[in-house]
């Protein structure tokens, strides 16, 4: 079957070829990491180009110069490859198509069952665009899609980065892309130097290694850096020791001061209180001499009777003298 879904001048054709007497249902298919398609805009040769993929080989015919391998370049660079790992362009901006100002390239990867990568956020199909700039201070800028809402699930290219390392897919190993040039010098080359470093890259072993010397420096920085701590940890330990001594003075100080603070306001009230004993004292002695004065007038009074009783007998007295 041969499908072409192309608007470019050039013409591209994408061929199927499945195998007739394989029966098996839908379900065996595998689930994750099928590119089922690419879009191209503005990107080489392209002006547009949507190519539907199926999940088992395909074949893109077409003449020379009519843009297959930029198909290839385009997967490439939307799965978070380099320019210089397409041996096509020395950076992204020489992808743009001439006289656009940016290029867009979408790569649709299959994502079902139960490996599927964040299936509750990216659904069961995944759309990894890559937008490239020709001006800006941005060259390039990913979005990664939910193609069943369209939603931008993430703009990050670690996100993408991690997204082909769940589904395997390594742009940069040549035995799961070989370009045209990676090609020709594979089979006009029968250096064993040359074919053991084909061999390196294909079984990931260069990256292995690479990624091991990038570890050995982590752990060089790491030692010179416990190093450089283990020589500063004593004087750190007196300065802990110092500020833990002033804090202890500075707590006993705030407890002292607390304490006078309490103790002032106890005085203050035992003064209170003090006080308030010494004028119920004086107030019952004042009671009490208010009743005596009381009983002090009542005698007078009585005595004052008696004398006027007295003064009015003597004068009756005097009276009946005369």
């Amino acid at each position: 079957m041969t499908q072409t879904q192309s608007r470019s001048h050039n013409k591209t054709s994408v061929t199927r070829i499945r195998n007739r007497g394989d029966n098996a249902s839908a379900s065996e298919e595998p689930s994750i990491g099928i590119v089922e398609r690419v879009e191209l805009t503005d990107f080489m040769c392209h002006e547009h180009a949507d190519v539907n993929l199926c999940h088992k080989v395909n074949f893109i015919t077409g003449q020379n110069g009519s843009g297959k391998s930029a198909i290839l370049t385009g997967l490439v660079i939307a799965l978070g490859g380099k320019a210089s790992a397409t041996n096509r362009a020395p950076n992204l901006k020489e992808f743009i198509r001439e006289g656009r100002t940016r290029a867009v390239v979408r790569v649709h990867l299959r994502n079902r069952g139960s490996e599927a990568y964040h299936p509750e956020l990216f659904g069961d199909m995944i759309i990894i665009e890559r937008q490239i700039n020709a001006t800006g201070g941005t060259v390039s800028q990913f979005k990664v899609r939910n193609a069943s809402t369209g939603e931008i699930v993430s703009r990050k290219k670690e996100d993408v980065v991690a997204i082909t390392d769940h589904m395997a897919i390594q742009v940069d190993n040549p035995i799961n892309i070989l370009s045209q040039d990676a090609a020709r010098e594979f089979l006009a080359s029968t250096s064993p130097d040359k074919m053991y470093h084909f061999f390196l890259k294909g079984t990931q072993l260069f990256q292995l290694r690479e990624d091991l010397e990038v570890v050995r420096q982590a752990i060089t920085r790491s030692e010179a850096s416990i190093s450089r701590k283990k020589e500063v940890l004593p004087e750190m330990k007196a300065e802990k020791k110092r500020w833990e001594d002033h804090y202890q003075d500075m707590s006993q100080a705030r407890d002292i001061s607390t304490r006078m603070e309490q103790l002032s306001c106890q005085m203050a009230w035992a003064m209170v209180k003090e006080a308030e004993s010494e004028v119920h004292t004086i107030d019952e002695g004042i009671d009490v001499f208010q009743k005596k004065m009381s009983k002090i007038d009542q005698k007078v009074d009585a005595e004052k009777e008696a004398i006027d009783a007295i003064n009015q007998e003597a004068e009756e007295l005097n009276d009946q003298a005369q």
